[in-house]
């Protein structure tokens, strides 16, 4: 495939987009499934999900009102054990390292600036989107009871990159700030995943 042409995934087509030298996804990642075709851990209560140490996803407000809406909107979260598999993304394509976050936010003027580029013009929070990332504002679910949390005011996104023990390096976008903020956090954290293209 062309950057930028549409890629599909688990029956799902994904927009793609050429920032810099790297190829992205234009949207977050919404499998069920590891590309091996096993199903990743769905559905879990609070409590399971603050406690598991196996790979899981969620769509934010799981089994509550507005779920089916976040699905389209925001797609899924997952927390980081998922990632550490190397088997979220579709063959070809792979979770984002740290250093990469790093070389796009470079790209863009820096983390002081870079958000706002990033961050969707629609539906708007404060983002111009001019690379096309199309970051939103897709909130997470917590590590610590399993609620979910940010919606609407901030967006994460896990790197595949361990910051060793039970924390992993992670951007966040948020409302209202040009800023991309890079933090370390617990792996039982419910993030976005957004996919990168292996350099050919």
């Amino acid at each position: 495939m062309n950057c930028g042409d549409p890629y599909t995934y688990e029956g799902h087509s994904y927009a793609t987009v050429l920032i810099g030298t790297q190829c992205w996804f234009a949207e977050n990642l919404r499998s069920e499934n590891y590309n091996t075709g096993t199903a990743i851990a769905t559905g879990l209560d609070n409590a399971t999900w603050a406690a598991t140490t196996d790979g899981a996803v969620t769509v934010y407000d799981e089994g509550g009102a507005t779920a089916a809406a976040n699905l389209l909107t925001y797609d899924r979260l997952y927390n980081w054990h998922a990632v550490n598999t190397g088997n979220l993304c579709p063959s070809g394509w792979h979770v984002p390292t740290d250093g990469e976050y790093t070389t796009l936010t470079d790209g863009l003027g820096g983390t002081s600036v870079a958000g706002e580029k990033m961050k969707s013009s629609a539906p708007a929070w404060n983002g111009t989107n001019t690379n096309g990332f199309s970051g939103l504002a897709g909130g997470c679910r917590l590590q610590s009871d399993g609620d979910f949390y940010d919606e609407g005011d901030y967006g994460y996104f896990w790197s595949a990159s361990t910051n060793g023990g039970a924390k992993a390096w992670s951007r966040f976008l948020y409302d209202g700030d040009t800023e991309v903020g890079r933090t370390n956090l617990e792996h039982r954290c419910g993030f976005s995943v957004r996919c990168v293209q292996w350099a050919i």
